[in-house]
């Protein structure tokens, strides 16, 4: 996987060396430091979770687990109670809460992505194939390969299952919705067609109504229409019916779901990462600041961190980890 997909580090110190402008605040509300130093490093980071070098692994949902993870493996998805880890050699396993394998298997291609729901296992591929497995049975019970891709963002969406219907997010920038009783597909959309770096990166089902975002669109899904809104796409988050989009030129922008524009912040020149906690959005912006904004995007506050951040980073709850260390938001 690491020769195909670039991580979320490489591309923010990218976006942030491909012009000498960077973020100054206007004025800097206060100072935050860490909150503890812990004893290994971040290895790899993906949308719904992280791997720590000694192979601990948090979690969007339930922060740093008490168990280790095999050597070699990733963390690529917490689902339906278990945890799903691959490695480059294809080897998967699903372990409980207490760490136990549950099941294991070589698919001989490394896992992208991954969600479980009773004894379906729903996967997709680095080489864009998705496959739906009962690891009950040990047998597949659907499969199809999709256009291969050369180059990812690394923040890869997993597969979510709504009743008996799965909506796998492939690699170049589509949404199959699969009927998991039938094992058909019943509508293919496509969300955008770049190149490069075009995979899903975002998808998520509240409210009746799918969103999903590759790197250049942002979609809603309902029983009766489908919208867009096209932006260069940083981060999305979506909750109560409200859409937050972080754009690659340093825009937060608020929407509702059906992606009308309702309001705009404007950070010129930011390079973030979005976090959500309680009433408030947090973005983490390369340059070394946290800033935490109203939901309703009427004010904000700069705080300091200690340092740029060119490594690394994932939020948990109110933690945000950094590398080797993290600070909490209070």
């Amino acid at each position: 996987m690491k020769n195909i997909i670039f991580g979320l580090t490489f591309l923010l110190l990218v976006s942030g060396c491909s012009t000498k402008n960077t973020y100054k605040p206007q004025k800097i509300d206060s100072e935050t430091g860490y909150s503890k130093t812990l004893s290994s490093k971040l290895v790899d980071v993906s949308r719904d979770g992280a791997t720590y070098e000694n192979g601990q692994i948090i979690t969007r949902n339930s922060g740093l687990l008490d168990i280790e993870i095999p050597k070699g493996f990733r963390f690529v998805n917490s689902s339906n109670g278990n945890i799903i880890i691959t490695k480059g050699t294809g080897e998967m396993k699903i372990l409980d809460s207490e760490g136990k394998v549950v099941f294991e298997k070589n698919f001989e291609t490394e896992l992208a992505g991954g969600a479980l729901k009773n004894s379906i296992l729903a996967m997709i591929f680095v080489d864009n194939t998705i496959m739906l497995y009962d690891i009950k049975k040990d047998s597949m019970i659907y499969k199809e390969s999709l256009t291969r891709v050369s180059a990812l963002d690394a923040r890869l969406a997993n597969p979510i299952f709504l009743n008996d219907l799965i909506v796998i997010a492939t690699l170049d920038g589509r949404l199959l919705i699969i009927d998991s009783v039938k094992k058909v597909v019943l509508r293919d959309v496509a969300i955008s067609n770049k190149e490069l770096f075009n995979n899903v990166i975002f998808l998520q089902y509240a409210n009746n109504t799918i969103v999903a975002a590759t790197s250049s669109k942002v979609i809603s899904i309902n029983p009766k229409t489908i919208e867009t809104f096209n932006a260069s796409v940083r981060d999305v988050i979506y909750e109560d019916k409200e859409v937050f989009v972080f754009t690659k030129d340093g825009r937060v922008v608020l929407l509702n779901d059906k992606l009308e524009m309702q309001k705009e912040l404007k950070f010129q020149y930011a390079v973030f990462s979005a976090i959500s906690y309680g009433n408030k959005l947090y973005a983490v912006e390369k340059n070394g600041y946290l800033i935490e904004i109203e939901k309703d995007l009427s004010s904000y506050k700069v705080l300091k961190l200690p340092d740029e951040v060119d490594y690394s980073l994932f939020a948990s709850g109110n933690k945000i980890y950094f590398d080797d260390k993290y600070i909490e938001i209070k």
